[in-house]
């Protein structure tokens, strides 16, 4: 009994972590053959009210790395987004039980494939395809990129000489199921501007760029830290 009640408090705190908080920030659209060169705060319009005021998001941006090769980062993006547009982000954490985790074969690279978990799903599907490029596959191995766990929460990293990266395919999702509560609250606020807006898609680009190479140095807020182990 006393080693169910642990392995319950675990899965509680992994949940948690695994969902980002209402202040998460996200990433406007940019164009592929931009390059931004510096972090950033975008306000994106989501609705306009009644008495003709536009409401926004405000919305941080991380700078294209200049100390990461091109072609790498643009692999990387692409897996991203694999990631999240197949990923539905579980607050009910039905995949929490190690025994009902998703085992990927290779139908898992169809770009019909979904799957429904948490932190440690996207994470774990992230690298799954990411080991089908050689070159990322060797960077793996070097340890330039990275599977990073904290107590309550699993993401990618990418290391270069004087940064540390963020790549959390989990927190760059807007679309999930069951109910977020507490600081989590204000994800469904979020997503069902995602799906009703005016300006649907550039809020979905927005979110799925967040936590895309964000240097460690730039992440603030207890929770964010607490959760990246920082």
């Amino acid at each position: 009994m006393k080693r169910l009640s642990i392995l319950l408090i675990l899965s509680f705190l992994l949940i948690a972590g695994c969902a980002s908080s209402k202040n998460t920030k996200a990433a406007p659209a940019r164009q592929a053959d931009e390059k931004q060169t510096w972090d950033m705060m975008a306000s994106i319009p989501y609705m306009t009210d009644s008495s003709g005021g536009t409401w926004s998001y405000p919305i941080f941006q991380p700078a294209v790395p200049a100390d990461v090769p091109g072609d790498i980062y643009t692999k990387l993006w692409n897996i991203n987004l694999k990631t999240i547009n197949a990923g539905k982000y579980d607050y009910d954490a039905v995949n929490f039980n190690p025994s009902r985790w998703i085992t990927y074969n290779e139908s898992a690279m169809s770009d019909n494939f979904t799957f429904t978990g948490i932190c440690a799903d996207y994470a774990d599907y992230y690298i799954f395809v990411l080991k089908h490029d050689a070159v990322l596959l060797d960077l793996l191995n070097k340890g330039v990129i990275t599977i990073n766990n904290s107590t309550t929460h699993r993401w990618i990293e990418y290391h270069t000489e004087k940064n540390r990266y963020i790549i959390d395919p989990t927190w760059c999702d807007w679309d999930y199921v069951g109910e977020p509560a507490g600081v989590y609250a204000g994800n469904a606020d979020f997503a069902e501007a995602c799906r009703t807006s005016f300006n649907k898609d550039k809020l979905i680009e927005a979110r799925s760029k967040e936590w895309f190479f964000r240097n460690v140095k730039t992440v603030t807020g207890d929770e964010n830290k607490r959760v990246h182990g920082l």
